[in-house]
């Protein structure tokens, strides 16, 4: 049989081979062979028969509510119709968009949809026999439908006056009912700092998310990564995990190496097989230094040390992979989790009357949860590539330092240093300032201005 994809995951055109000769013909309209060898794993429970009298008669738009979803693969064995698919997913980068084929008796054509979807069809001549196979059975309770001409899903019937149920003619609008399903996020590194926010926000958004660590399986190990993707078969893959610790990477290359390119490497593998969306968070280390200006994400990449060059050959693994990858450079991470730079500060003051800190090195800090809600909004969108986050507005980490210690009112003296004089064992750029147009080019509103960001930031901790 033939298979083709359509602008919506999961949903696709079967062809199945016909043989015919003076006699007629003979197909194989279905088989769990044909279908595993094509990917298509379903275990279908009940067979449906409809048939419908007059050209013009709408069906849909249906579906069942969570636990009783059902996908189906339709076809139409006598007569024709256009049918449709919906994509009624929060989240998806599809949402509310549809698709329609034509469905006959002549072109032995069918239509699998994935739980997920609502469902329709319109006769385009009388006498019109579907049947269809879903992997759930029927539940009254869980069965729904959407108004046919509901203008947020906008399907043009073509016709004027259809010939419609009372229960279809009726029906909410989608609006009215509220949503049902969402895309499943898979978030690798959930228990850090930035993997912990993400799989929050997309929690609060009401998106069926699971946030994995080295716990559920390792992502330089090839086989547990594809493994578990695979039987997850998320529609988005977030991948948070990453060797950060950048002094660190300097002697220990090799594991950060396997960790940054080689997992990422794994990751998108995992990817490609599974059409997923994946967001590859990167790091402002891959520019290096760039002059004093704000970088837009084309200027050219030079790292400066190990982190930032393992993170920038995880780009290009990732980016020769797949084309549906988001990546997202970002610089100065700090949250409520997980071990960063103002943890580091509040600790140090406790610890010491007087501190050094380099104020030569400027950028901006970016508080994690500002972080994941640009990640929620782009993960809906289809404008794949390159993109800079921060908050808004840039400080030097010595001017960060000072803000740390006025909002926290501890009293401890900041002493500025170069970088030089620090001689850190890693090299960090002197200019990590990120240029956010894109953001705005994108829909995206303007972050919060770092400070804003510092002050949420207590607010939280001192809740």
């Amino acid at each position: 049989m033939k298979v083709t994809n359509t602008i919506l995951k999961g949903v696709k055109i079967i062809e199945p081979d016909v043989f015919g000769d003076n006699r007629g013909w003979f197909t194989e309209s279905y088989s769990k062979r044909s279908f595993e060898k094509a990917g298509l794993f379903y275990d279908f429970v009940q067979d449906n028969h409809s048939f419908s009298k007059q050209k013009g008669v709408i069906r849909g738009l249906h579906y069942q509510a969570e636990p009783f979803s059902q996908a189906k693969l339709v076809r139409c064995t006598k007569g024709s119709i256009i049918d449709f698919a919906v994509d009624i997913r929060k989240g998806s980068n599809t949402y509310l968009k549809h698709v329609a084929i034509t469905l006959s008796e002549e072109n032995h054509k069918q239509l699998m949809i994935p739980r997920g979807y609502a469902h329709g069809f319109i006769t385009l001549t009388d006498d019109v026999e579907i049947q269809y196979k879903t992997d759930n059975f029927y539940n009254k309770e869980s069965d729904r439908s959407i108004r046919y001409n509901d203008s947020s899903i906008g399907i043009n019937w073509n016709v004027e006056n259809p010939i419609l149920s009372d229960k279809d003619k009726n029906a909410p609008l989608l609006k009215d009912i509220g949503n049902e399903f969402s895309v499943k996020v898979l978030v690798t590194g959930a228990n850090g700092q930035l993997g912990r926010d993400v799989v929050k926000i997309l929690q609060h958004n009401g998106i069926n998310v699971r946030g994995v660590d080295i716990q559920d399986f390792d992502i330089t190990d090839f086989k547990q990564t594809e493994d578990f993707i695979i039987k997850y078969n998320p529609d988005v893959v977030i991948h948070c995990a990453a060797f950060t610790a950048v002094d660190l990477a300097e002697t220990e290359k090799e594991k950060c190496k396997l960790i940054n390119v080689d997992g990422s490497k794994n990751i998108a593998e995992a990817c490609k097989k599974t059409d997923a969306i994946m967001i590859y968070i990167s790091t402002d280390y891959v520019y290096g230094n760039n002059g004093s200006l704000p970088i837009k994400e084309t200027e050219k990449t030079n790292p400066l040390c190990v982190y930032g060059e393992t993170k920038l050959e995880g780009e290009k693994v990732c980016s020769k992979l797949l084309d549906k990858l988001f990546i997202i450079r970002t610089s100065w991470v700090f949250g409520i989790n997980g071990n960063n730079f103002v943890k580091t500060m509040l600790r140090l003051a406790d610890e010491k009357e007087s501190l050094f800190v380099v104020n030569d090195q400027i950028g901006s800090p970016t508080y994690t949860p500002d972080l994941a809600e640009f990640i929620y909004f782009i993960m809906q969108t289809d404008k794949y590539g390159i993109y800079n986050f921060s908050n808004d507005g840039y400080c030097s980490w010595f001017d960060f330092a000072n803000e740390i210690f006025k909002l926290s009112g501890k009293c401890v003296k900041v002493n500025p240093i170069s970088t030089r004089e620090y001689n850190a064992k890693a090299v960090r750029p002197l200019n990590s300032r990120l240029n956010k147009d894109k953001l705005i080019e994108c829909g995206y509103r303007k972050p919060p201005l770092w400070n804003e960001a510092l002050k949420k930031y207590f607010k939280e901790i001192n809740k």
